[in-house]
């Protein structure tokens, strides 16, 4: 040959002892050398475990040599080639180990269940440390750096008790003697292991055919051998193409009709096949390969997922055309990824062949389309098999593998986000199969818990387009909730929940800081409306301060919400301990209902639902003319009220003691809604519409709007009138 190979590699005596190894093979082959320090090699401060290392920490000055055109080709531990590799370079040439094991060195020679409890290990390797921890866990582990002699005399100058290094290392440096105990656990699927990278060939260089090594290796200057040449020249040794290949297979649903033809050649074709829990495994009888079943279950696993890493791996480095087959998609809450990750970081070329995934062969099942234009813009599929259920912003749901987090998910999606109590829900068994089942259901009854003991593995798909089922399109009216609560007949209607009013709670006693203090009085501030200056009610610790013959004790007190109650009460708990001394006024059912949940026994609800039937009660009222005075009435109320209330009841001659019990703001992150969805929309409150054009910028057309209440209904009005004016 004219030119040598030029070599870059690491300058330890390892790394060289290494390139002699490779070489040794090749005796036809000339090659000059050139040796420097990596990142790695004048970093040593930084730590191996703790994932702070960069991947291409004893990599990269070789590609950039390589890139120089300083050198053809770098010769590296396989085990340090980072994952992925540049986009720019490639391994050309992979060798295998005579020896893959860890083995101990120690001082005294002492085997690892010979070391006291608290021993200090040196390793570098997180699964070094992993397959410690599983033998001695009272050992104490710490990082090491450095080339082997040095770790080794770390162990005798006694910086360490004992430091775990590879048993090829130590044998290629002349160093048995060192070792103490050869480790059981697992080590690095490369360990041992000798890779030769190049840049890759440019498009131009691509299958020139020429094969002769000879004219292959000659270059001028700096101009680069190419890949495909150098891989030609170390091919006779290395086991690089004579691996296999994976391919991760989706079988699909279950109905083995279903299967692509791509699918069913790489099954006929294959070898050896590893298949799960969600095959039919009838299917498989009359093929040739070897068949191994890995399937897992929600509790109970055959084989656990590094278990089936390293079987593909196996099955792979003997040569073998392997199928991962995999139900429905291999890219779908599959492990797909893992795998790929697993064995591409280590050298085993992985092809994806897709499958159709249950989502899919649900929709065809059920004749329902998931993605149907009057309901839902979006699908997403998600995973039911986590701890916590996930609810994306989709209005579409399929969870998977979810059947023992339904009542979670379905509590999540009510509670949380707000979706209807009646939603649609089909749970499916066995997609496509001959024994397939399919349940209807709620959201409503799946919370509380009315299908159980379903068989498994299920899906689910949740919202609207579920219930396409038994209706036609144009028979379902969605309809979107903008209150700070569902009312109870939500269960019975086609509702989607999206707030649009938040209540903030808060003490009256949070504002007594801006007051002042006075003989040992605190002073709660109660805002007359009617005025609009700050009345001082004083009180003496959580209790109003008046004194036991004050003939102006406050008589009646008025609620117009629920949420008003319990920061009313907590401010002023005589109201509960001393209820026989009041007249409690609500406007309504749901206020009632939570006056009596708060304890109150007797209230008094007036006839009209609004703010008028409270004004006609008090108009009905009998004043104590007797006494020359009028009642007091305590009415605590929304940020948000108009002043109609207490300035009606002031006419009539009550003293109303009025104050802020409770916030109406814009929640923080109000969740948006695709509103071509919906026909109708209701309206709580003049600020849950004020809110959604805030929100949405405009009401939208052709849709029926709903209020709850005359003020509510005047002041949407008011906004169209607006609206039309603006046309």
């Amino acid at each position: 040959m004219n030119k040598k190979i030029r070599v870059i590699a690491r300058g330890s005596r390892l790394s060289r002892l290494q390139v002699e190894e490779v070489f040794k093979n090749f005796p036809e082959l000339a090659y000059e050398i050139k040796y420097l320090e990596s990142y790695g090699d004048k970093n040593q401060q930084i730590s191996l475990l703790n994932g702070e290392a960069p991947a291409d920490i004893f990599t990269r000055e070789l590609d950039d040599a390589i890139r120089q055109g300083d050198a053809d080709i770098a010769i590296h531990s396989a085990k340090d080639l980072p994952y992925p590799l540049p986009e720019d370079m490639e391994v050309i040439a992979l060798f295998p180990a005579f020896d893959t094991t860890d083995s101990l060195v120690s001082r005294d020679h002492k085997k690892l269940a010979e070391l006291p409890a608290g021993s200090i290990i040196g390793t570098s390797s997180p699964l070094r440390k992993k397959g410690l921890n599983e033998l001695r866990p009272d050992l104490t582990i710490k990082g090491i750096r450095g080339c082997i002699e040095d770790r080794v005399q770390q162990v005798k100058d006694g910086k360490y008790d004992a430091a775990i290094v590879a048993t090829c290392a130590l044998k290629r440096l002349g160093m048995e003697a060192e070792i103490a105990e050869v480790l059981p656990f697992p080590t690095h699927p490369l360990q041992g292991f000798l890779a030769i990278t190049a840049l890759k060939e440019s498009a131009a260089n691509r299958n020139t055919g020429e094969t002769k090594v000879p004219a292959d290796l000659q270059s001028d200057g700096k101009q680069a051998i190419s890949s495909q040449a150098l891989k030609q020249a170390f091919a006779s040794k290395s086991i690089l193409d004579k691996q296999g290949t994976v391919s991760l297979v989706g079988f699909g649903p279950g109905d083995p009709e279903q299967l692509t033809i791509k699918a069913a050649k790489a099954i006929e074709a294959a070898d050896i096949i590893f298949y799960d829990d969600l095959i039919d495994d009838s299917y498989l009888t009359d093929k040739k390969a070897e068949k191994i079943y890995v399937g897992k279950r929600a509790g109970y696993h055959h084989k656990e997922q590094a278990d089936i890493n390293r079987l593909l791996l196996e099955a792979a480095r003997e040569g073998k055309n392997v199928v991962r087959l995999k139900g429905g998609d291999p890219m779908i809450f599959a492990h797909g990824s893992e795998e790929i990750e697993f064995l591409e970081s280590n050298l085993i070329n992985v092809n994806v062949i897709p499958g159709i995934t249950t989502a899919s062969a649900l929709a065809a099942s059920q004749k329902i389309s998931l993605t149907h234009r009057d309901f839902s813009s979006s699908v997403a599929l998600v995973s039911g098999h986590t701890p916590q259920p996930v609810t994306p912003d989709a209005e579409t749901l399929v969870y998977y593998m979810g059947a023992k987090q339904l009542q979670a998910i379905a509590t999540q999606l009510i509670d949380e986000e707000g979706w209807a109590f009646n939603t649609p829900v089909l749970l499916t068994y066995n997609v496509s199969r001959q024994d397939e089942q399919t349940f209807e259901t709620t959201l409503w009854e799946l919370r509380n818990g009315e299908k159980k003991d379903l068989p498994t593995p299920l899906i689910a798909l949740i919202g609207n387009v579920a219930g396409l089922k038994h209706h036609q399109a144009s028979d379902i009216k969605p309809t979107l909730y903008t209150g700070t609560l569902p009312d109870i007949e939500k269960r019975n209607a086609d509702y989607t929940y999206t707030p649009l009013i938040e209540i903030n709670n808060s003490s009256i006693f949070s504002l007594k800081d801006a007051l002042y203090d006075e003989e040992n009085y605190e002073y709660s501030p109660l805002v007359l409306m009617s005025t609009g200056r700050a009345s001082l009610l004083p009180y003496k610790g959580k209790g109003l301060a008046w004194d036991d013959d004050d003939e102006k004790k406050p008589k009646y007190v008025v609620f117009t919400s629920q949420h008003s109650i319990s920061s009313t009460i907590e401010c002023i708990p005589e109201l509960l301990e001393e209820q026989e001394n009041y007249i409690f006024i609500s406007i309504g059912d749901t206020t009632t209902e939570a006056l009596h949940n708060a304890g109150i026994k007797d209230v008094i609800q007036v006839e009209e639902d609004n703010r008028f039937g409270i004004i006609k009660w008090f108009e009905k009222e009998k004043y104590d003319e007797a006494n020359a005075r009028y009642e007091d009435i305590i009415y605590p109320h929304s940020s948000l009220s108009p002043e109609d209330i207490p300035l009606a009841l002031q006419e009539l001659g009550f003293s109303v003691k009025s104050f802020v019990a409770y916030k109406n703001v814009m929640p923080e992150h109000p969740r948006l809604v695709n509103l071509n969805h919906f026909k109708r929309i209701v309206f709580t409150s003049p600020s849950t519409i004020d809110n959604f054009i805030k929100l949405y910028g405009k009401l939208p057309e052709n849709t029926e709007f709903i209020t709850r209440g005359p003020i509510t209904q005047k002041h949407l009005e008011e906004v169209l009138e607006a609206k039309n004016k603006r046309k």
